[in-house]
């Protein structure tokens, strides 16, 4: 998420089809703009005209066909090609030329928080998406499909040189443009099963810009009882304070037999402390069922102590089948790196001892990088992370050059 999305949330064009006019002839053109109704994007299709050499800016033509009268338009933008997958480097599994992209619009893509549903398949969550290669681009109003949220689903587990593979989309019969989930202004941060078919994700709200770390209005809560395919927002709300230093904003959480266990952070990723608060499986709708951690047992939100301080990105915390707990983040405190730990004695739950912070990947093997979510297949021999990268290169315009926006897959171990 940056500064610049964050205004871009704010100035959302509104959905349905928008006449324009192309070219001395008047041609009419129907472009199209953001909708949760994948049926209006059904007469776009990306086209390439021939692969671009690399470094340059490849040519990607978006194509409107109407079966009336009008001509058809054709809608050049050009994109900068995805990065190539280089060995050491987190395997790419988004951008123009991935499976993804050809069968759901979701191309360039900020995050990607893998969550496993009630039947064993994994829901990924991924922020600010779009139908091109990445935000900022020149485009005609609708035509980059942004979506503040959208939900890809995969049986495959991920591994090592491959690319991700998705079966289905959240909101979506078939193939087609992934919808957005439930609004502009919310982002998911993490989810977790209840029962069968039914799915709690936690998001961000109302994100806006801010020196030097964006702020959030709140973290709360949304529900699905159909696998995420449809969601409610309910309204049990953890608001933010007047100096974002509020440290239940951005969530991960695990589900433990009958408890859900949460660690959250301030908002923007700025440096201050890790909690740590679990609620009972059936309660996450219930604020007061809510107990926290405060360095010795479990109790009231005003008593809570950190688990741990530091700069820490967007947690994740997972339980592996082994009964391994692990939590990764980004470490912004020097140059970022994606990072994880575990607790020094599983049985004691998260509140006990965490180890030092293992290095899983550095800025040399992914610049920009972000996110590091913890895939929840992943073993204490095959640690399966989801990380983000975005690059921009300074060009005295006021977002810069896009040279790539993606989420690939990192293979570590504990």
């Amino acid at each position: 998420m940056s500064k610049e999305l964050m205004a871009k949330k704010e100035e959302r064009r509104g959905p349905g089809w928008i006449a324009r006019t192309i070219g001395a002839v008047g041609i009419a053109a129907v472009l199209l703009a953001p909708s949760s109704d994948s049926s209006k994007y059904s007469n776009l299709s990306l086209e390439t005209t021939e692969p671009a050499p690399s470094g340059a800016m490849s040519d990607h033509i978006y194509k409107e066909e109407d079966p009336g009268p009008t001509p058809e338009v054709t809608i050049k933008i050009n994109q900068p090609p995805p990065p190539e997958r280089i060995p050491g480097r987190p395997y790419r599994d988004t951008g123009l030329d991935t499976q993804p992209c050809k069968d759901f619009y979701v191309c360039g893509t900020d995050l990607g928080v893998p969550v496993e549903l009630s039947d064993g398949r994994i829901a990924y969550f991924f922020g600010d998406t779009f139908g091109v290669s990445g935000p900022h681009l020149e485009t005609p109003p609708g035509v980059d499909m942004y979506r503040p949220q959208a939900m890809l689903i995969s049986d495959m587990t991920p591994k090592e040189g491959q690319p991700l593979i998705f079966d289905s989309a959240g909101g979506l019969e078939g193939k087609g443009v992934a919808p957005d989930l439930f609004g502009y202004k919310r982002t998911i941060t993490d989810g977790v099963n209840t029962k069968d078919n039914e799915l709690v994700v936690s998001f961000q709200q109302n994100i806006q810009g801010g020196e030097p770390y964006w702020r959030t209005d709140a973290a709360g809560l949304a529900w699905s009882e159909d696998n995420g395919n449809n969601f409610e927002v309910k309204e049990v709300l953890w608001k933010n304070n007047e100096t974002n230093t509020d440290p239940y904003q951005m969530w991960s959480m695990q589900r433990d037999g009958d408890w859900v266990y949460i660690v959250s952070t301030r908002a923007g990723r700025q440096p201050g402390p890790m909690m740590l608060f679990r609620v009972p499986i059936d309660g996450m709708l219930e604020k007061d069922a809510y107990t926290y951690w405060n360095g010795s047992d479990w109790g009231e939100q005003d008593d809570a102590q950190p688990i741990l301080e530091g700069h820490f990105g967007e947690p994740s915390l997972r339980k592996l089948s082994d009964g391994t707990w692990m939590l990764g983040y980004a470490d912004y405190s020097k140059l970022p790196k994606i990072v994880t730990q575990t607790l020094v004695d599983s049985e004691t739950g998260p509140q006990g001892k965490w180890s030092k912070p293992k290095t899983q990947v550095t800025w040399h093997q992914m610049e920009f990088l972000y996110g590091g979510y913890i895939h929840p297949r992943s073993t204490k021999d095959n640690v399966i992370m989801m990380v983000s990268s975005w690059k921009r290169i300074d060009n005295d315009t006021e977002n810069g050059e896009l040279v790539w926006y993606y989420v690939g897959h990192h293979i570590g171990t504990v």
